[in-house]
């Protein structure tokens, strides 16, 4: 049986009287009968819980807490602590290692999402202090640079705690909690291999620690090394299983109890192939053999809109990963010691290395960028240029999904630095404080891989043969230019797949480097205790200052910074936040051991903060308070209202060239297409006051109109009000059973979106005047043509959300007669709604979240752990409730839609055991989704919403830890 410190214990005891939602911690604690201490330790132990500075029994905070210990870590057997982490019910499954590549920059990264409201919503700290961030532009914070070996718990609050920690604490906090005091030895290894796939997973650690000069002094340090490997498609069976939903030839219109669409097998589109696509140009749609040959394409079953089955399509399967690679190594030191019995030093500092490879879609032409061949190619067949002279063209167009040219990809290295230093101390028995400095960096060098270079690939394609030695060479080789960056060209076919010449490719694709540095540096102070004793209990405050800098700086590749690779244009993005807070916190005990009110309990807190970038300061608060009628019973509640300040890139992201596709909202045939007299009145006169001619018409916008889009210096703060209320049940009557149910809201006013052009377009001239937020964005010549347009970000949206938290604990001692404990828990949400507002003055048009695909109503798991003797059985089991597929707009206009409209439910079971050898020394194995569970038809969880969903299958894996 495994040995804990009294500290632990108590620590333990404390959570499970609190009825915090841990899942293991009590339960070795109860195998240690630890109810029979319980009493004295809560009269002893006082900490400082997530979500305020001042030191209190944890059952007394008003705001409530879900706490995951080292071993619910451990028995989850995930090497990636944010992977576990997103299958909380409070998190959201944003950003999964599997689905983390879905943006450029960002795979293999973790990033945490309460109530699925925005990763940038949620504060993640260590040790109750911010960390750097891990993104450019923002303050996200990776959780693979959290050292998983030296956590002691994580504290998850729901609920604006912005008046405590400062700005992006909206949706709540997540805080990590490093261990103290380490004394000893403990080294652990694990390997994990998928039962399909080529999935595997290591993970080395060694953590050591120990006091020094009489127990003055505590020094500890953890090196951790993991790996993941990388996972394709193609890996697994059921993402090679090429579904596409289609068009239903069988619908014979609504309300026909036929599907509107349907999901087939072996189907794609056949507009663009692998081995090229003559899209017409010819009279057919033709493609070509690996010989180069031109032939029809087999369109197989067609089902209009170039959908088929059984026929020549594009496979995306065949270049999507399901999972990117990931090698971790991190170093964490952590440091104390005591200068007298009333003041401490302390220091920690880490360093981690974070390296990720993953490949996608190639680079590809169609339609507007079709490959341009001409009747002169020298790779021209003879079959295709028969055709060509029959049908009187000179030039053709090819659509090509260039996979035989290289996919492209990113290999990606993040290193982390952070040091944290201060001092803290006691001040008699009665006050607390605490000065610290801390300074972090995150650099990135992301090499994107196979990057096109689209003049190259232009000429490369345009071969002709050279008349004076009879080889093929480029166009431009013969005839010339001034573009240095043809120099050298490499002709190549592009007539079938595998036809690319490798040296080729090799020129005309680059490695480009971006390189990105977020820096932070924090500074803070505060103190905290008692200053006057009521009849009810200490009256308690703490009040403290902070300065805050963080700088980001996001340089890319000249090329891409010139617009001439494939992927979009970037350009460097640069800045810094500087913010100057002060805070106060105050505890109240109202009552105490009165009829009725065994405990009554108010809480304020309050912060102001000043930063360098907005006009305006700004002032978040929080009250809440807790009332024990009896000692079974206890009630808390909070409201607070918290801000995010828009980050770097929200401020300071470059305003880069773009093209829209709109529609003149002030055109005489725009404004014969509105049916409501009304609206057409205001619009004319919107139209007027803009300096727009009556009469004015114009096909001009049928090609694309000039704008910019990027960031927006003059934003100011989201708001947000958040409420939570709840209980907690511990009954005298029923030893070692707890219930918590907490009922939360959030509402979000001001978020920080952009809006799509022509919304701004029709938003200018559709409101009530034209001194509105849209029509400055607007620029028109002296024809009254729009010139440009601005995309920026702006405060324009809303979000809410609600739902209800529940936490049922059962630790039940002496199984059977014997030393035996079985704890059982259910932890859940249950979502009353989440909804999105585009617009926040349009508050009757909200887009609903809430039970679609991401966003189910019911999120539930439970675990049940048994202790024997040196065994322990730990089960999980995950439920997923059922969710729609599409819009719940497109489901209430059109039930038949599409077939499988609902995901169905859907439910993982993880187990684990572990035995103890002999003190010390453990080993365990486990496996986790048993039943291999795979998303639902046709997801791979590597989507946004679809992350959700595990997509490595059943796992086994097999550990050892000894400790020393």
């Amino acid at each position: 049986m495994k040995k804990f410190s009294s500290r632990f214990k108590c620590g333990v005891s404390l959570l499970t009287v609190a009825i915090l939602p841990l899942t293991s911690q009590p339960l070795q604690a109860a195998q240690d009968t630890v109810q029979n201490s319980v009493e004295d330790e809560i009269v002893l132990e006082e900490i400082m819980v997530t979500g305020s500075r001042i030191k209190r029994r944890s059952l007394d905070s008003p705001t409530p807490v879900a706490v995951i210990g080292a071993e619910d870590l451990a028995f989850s057997g995930k090497l990636n602590l944010g992977d576990y982490l997103s299958e909380l019910p409070q998190l959201g499954s944003t950003f999964t290692t599997a689905n983390s590549t879905r943006f450029i920059g960002t795979a293999g990264g973790s990033f945490l999402d309460l109530r699925r409201l925005g990763s940038v919503r949620t504060l993640v700290l260590v040790d109750g202090r911010r960390h750097v961030g891990s993104s450019a532009g923002d303050t996200r914070v990776d959780i693979n640079t959290i050292p998983s070996d030296l956590i002691e718990r994580v504290e998850v609050i729901t609920g604006g705690a912005s008046a405590i920690y400062g700005s992006d604490a909206v949706t709540g906090v997540v805080n990590f909690i490093l261990k103290e005091n380490y004394e000893g030895l403990t080294a652990r290894a694990q390997y994990g291999l998928a039962d399909e796939g080529p999935y595997d997973s290591y993970h080395l650690s060694l953590t050591g620690g120990g006091n020094f000069n009489d127990d003055r002094g505590n020094a500890v340090l953890s090196v951790e090394w993991a790996e993941e490997s990388r996972v394709k498609n193609t890996d697994r069976e059921f993402s090679s299983r090429r579904y596409r939903l289609v068009n239903n030839p069988d619908d014979t219109g609504p309300d026909d109890g036929i599907p509107d669409q349907f999901y087939r097998p072996n189907s794609g589109i056949s507009f663009v192939t692998k081995a090229g696509t003559i899209f017409f140009d010819l009279g057919s749609l033709m493609t070509f053999d690996p010989d180069g040959s031109v032939r029809d394409q087999v369109l197989g079953t067609d089902f209009g809109g170039f959908e088929c089955m059984d026929c020549d399509f594009l496979d995306l399967d065949e270049v999507s990963d399901l999972r990117p690679s990931l090698q971790r190594l991190s170093l964490n030191g952590k440091f104390t010691y005591d200068l007298t019995e009333d003041i401490s030093v302390f220091a920690e500092a880490k360093y981690v290395n974070t390296q990720t490879f993953n490949l996608g879609q190639p680079a590809f032409d169609f339609f507007g960028s079709a490959i341009t061949i001409q009747r002169d190619n020298a790779f021209l067949k003879s079959d295709l240029a028969a055709l060509m002279d029959d049908a009187g063209v000179t030039e053709i167009g090819i659509n090509r999904f260039n996979v035989d040219a290289g996919r492209r990809g990113e290999d990606n290295e993040r290193q982390t630095h952070r040091i944290v230093a201060g001092f803290k101390g006691d001040l008699g028995e009665a006050w607390t404080w605490e000065a610290s400095y801390s300074f972090g960096r995150s650099t990135q060098i992301l090499t994107a891989i196979n990057n096109r270079i689209n003049d190259r690939w232009t000429a490369a394609t345009d071969a002709v043969v050279d008349p004076a030695t009879g080889d093929i060479v480029c166009r431009v080789t013969l005839e010339g230019s001034d573009n240095a960056l043809l120099d050298g060209c490499i002709p190549t076919s592009i007539f079938g797949d595998g036809t690319v010449n490798a040296a080729s490719a090799a020129w005309f694709n680059q490695d480009t480097i971006r390189r990105d540095t977020i820096e932070q540096q924090v500074a803070s102070a505060f103190i905290s205790g008692s200053v006057y004793e009521l009849p009810a209990g200490d009256l308690d405050v703490a009040v403290g200052i902070e300065w805050r800098k963080d700088t980001s700086l996001s340089k890319p590749a000249p090329l891409d910074s010139a617009g001439l690779t494939f992927g979009n244009a970037l350009q460097v993005t640069s800045g810094e936040i500087e913010v100057k807070e002060a805070f106060g916190e105050i505890s109240v005990p109202v009552l105490k051991d009165a009829p009725f009110a065994e405990s009554l309990m108010l809480d304020a807190a309050i912060r102001y903060a000043d930063y360098d970038t907005s006009s305006d300061k700004n002032t978040t608060w929080k009250v809440g308070g807790t009332w024990q009628p009896i000692s079974d019973v206890r009630f808390r509640a909070t409201y607070s209202k918290a801000v995010r300040a828009p980050n770097i890139g929200e401020l300071f992201g470059p305003q880069d060239a773009n093209f829209f596709s709109v529609d003149d909202p002030c055109k005489t045939s725009e404004l014969d297409l509105i049916a409501d007299p009304a609206r057409r009145s205001n619009r004319e006169a919107n139209c007027a006051a803009l300096g727009v001619a009556p009469d004015f018409d114009s096909d001009y916008d049928q090609a694309t109109l000039p704008g910019l889009s990027g960031g927006n210096p003059d934003l100011e703060v989201e708001t947000a009000k958040t409420w939570t209320a709840g209980v907690v049940v511990t009954p005298r009557f029923l030893d070692g059973f707890s219930a918590t149910v907490d009922w939360w809201q959030v509402t979000i006013d001001d978020a920080i979106s952009s809006t799509d052009a022509q919304d701004i377009l029709d938003r200018c001239v559709d409101a009530e005047s034209i001194n509105n937020i849209f029509c400055p964005l607007i620029t028109r010549d002296s024809t009254d043509e729009i010139t440009n347009i601005l995309q920026i970000q702006a405060n324009i949206a809303g979000l809410e959300a609600s739902g209800v938290d529940f936490d049922i604990t059962y630790n039940i001692s002496g199984i059977a007669n014997t030393d035996g404990m079985l704890s059982l828990k259910l932890m859940g949400t249950y979502l009353l709604y989440n909804r999105d507002f585009p617009f926040q003055d349009e508050p009757d048009n909200p887009d609903r979240e809430d039970g679609e695909l991401g966003d189910p109503e019911w999120l539930m798991n439970f675990t049940a752990t048994y202790y024997s003797g040196p065994w322990t059985f730990n089960y999980k089991l995950r439920f997923i409730d059922d969710m729609l597929r599409v819009e719940h707009e497109d489901f209430e206009a059109s039930p038949e839609e599409q077939e499988l409209i609902h995901t169905g439910t859907v439910t993982y079971s993880d187990i684990q055991v572990r035995y103890e050898v002999r003190e010390g020394l453990e080993v365990y194995g486990g496996l986790n989704n048993i039943f291999e569970k795979n998303p639902p038809l046709p997801f791979t969880g590597t989507g946004g919403d679809s992350g959700i969903y595990d997509n490595t299958g059943r796992f086994f894996y097999a550990g050892v830890s000894a400790s020393f």
